[in-house]
């Protein structure tokens, strides 16, 4: 093959060739199946199945631009939940009062203790010893559902057991969101749950908006408490699972489950991305941490090459293009099914990439060096990989 490109007048580097391709086909193997809602399309039906008492527990701290649209979601859904706790996490503004005034529970959370704990971890502790439901779902303030999304994500958890994850679909608004793209991708992608081999490797984790378990499992293996210190709460409890043979189950929410992340400005998308990044890479698999690594590598080096030929006009500018247009591709394969994406974010995938590579940068610098993060006016300190 190599022989036959330097034979029609490409100047050809066997070894980069070959990586450019290897790389490609690890993208293809890390994102090969995303399950999602949309093929779950059977009911409850009060002759068919007994369904247990659940409580939805939603953690919230300083969500008044955010919480509305899911309780509203909450109203209109299929099947009611027997109790909705929004525990209030020391908000600033009018999320508790907006909660209380649409008709909902809220519990003002018992003090964040000075160690061992991170505000959602803790809320969300205390939300799951408050509720009574024997089936926890627990949703982050940001997420909108579908009107039979609780019916779907119960009739999953009835049929497969254990902890059930969703990382909701992405809804994209403005511009600057569209610079999401790349962290969507690599946070789906190096929990090693959408690989041909899924059933047979376990996830090193699961997502943080969406978690469905029995009250019974979520005890029995320590909770948020398992770990009550990590930024990203998701990856220590889906470990717990995991480490005690209960089964973790990751979809993507197309179909049940929307969202729109950091809506505020792009100061607030750099936050929110820079916060839990750097100590999640080191919180996963290694093996897969390095494979998204080795995509992420094979992103840059066809963008690279593509504008070092447009410079130099060398003879290999049509293999450049045509390599970094497959790349283009295999992009937009990705984030169509996980978010609202332009076409045109896939077609110049180097911008967002390029993004993704300084707020990774940042995220490492807070994390490794200053030893702190900030989400929500609240400063996060890391004392080590939890």
């Amino acid at each position: 093959f190599i022989s036959n490109l330097e034979i029609m007048g490409f100047n050809v580097d066997s070894f980069e060739l070959i990586s450019t391709i290897v790389f490609f086909c690890i993208g293809i193997f890390l994102f090969w199946q995303v399950p999602n809602f949309q093929k779950h399309t059977r009911y409850f039906k009060d002759n068919e199945v007994h369904l247990p008492p659940f409580s939805v527990i939603i953690p919230a701290r300083n969500e008044e631009k955010r919480i509305l649209p899911l309780l509203n979601s909450l109203k209109m859904q299929t099947i009611r939940p027997d109790e909705v706790l929004i525990i209030d996490d020391d908000s600033e503004d009018k999320t508790a009062e907006l909660a209380f005034q649409a008709g909902f529970s809220v519990i003002r959370n018992a003090p964040l203790p000075k160690e061992g704990w991170t505000g959602k971890n803790w809320a969300c502790w205390q939300g799951a010893l408050q509720a009574s439901g024997e089936i926890f779902i627990f949703l982050d303030a940001d997420v909108r559902l579908e009107k039979d999304a609780l019916e779907k994500l119960l009739f999953v958890h009835q049929k497969k057991g254990g902890l059930i994850s969703v990382q909701p679909y992405h809804e994209v608004h403005k511009v600057y969101e569209q610079l999401s793209a790349f962290f969507n991708i690599i946070l789906m992608a190096a929990l090693n749950a959408f690989t041909p081999f899924k059933e047979k490797i376990k996830p090193s984790g699961a997502f943080g908006p969406c978690l469905v378990c029995s009250k019974e499992d979520y005890f029995s293996v320590g909770g948020h408490k398992s770990g009550s210190g990590a930024v990203l709460d998701s990856l220590p409890l889906g470990r717990a699972f995991g480490q005690n043979g209960l089964g973790v189950h990751l979809f993507g929410g197309k179909g049940a489950l929307n969202f729109r992340m950091y809506p505020n400005g792009i100061g607030e998308l750099v936050e929110g991305w820079s916060k839990g990044f750097g100590s999640g890479a080191f919180s996963v698999n290694p093996l897969f941490m390095l494979l998204c690594v080795a995509w992420v590598w094979g992103c840059f080096s066809v963008s690279s090459d593509l504008i070092s030929s447009l410079i130099t006009q060398q003879q290999s500018l049509t293999l450049s293009v045509i390599f970094y247009l497959l790349y283009a591709a295999q992009v937009h394969w990705m984030i169509r099914r996980i978010g609202s994406f332009h076409w045109l974010t896939s077609l110049f995938f180097i911008i967002p990439l390029v993004f993704f590579g300084l707020v990774m940068v940042r995220s490492v610098i807070l994390t490794f060096v200053l030893h702190r993060v900030k989400w929500h006016g609240r400063e996060i300190p890391i004392d080590g990989l939890r």
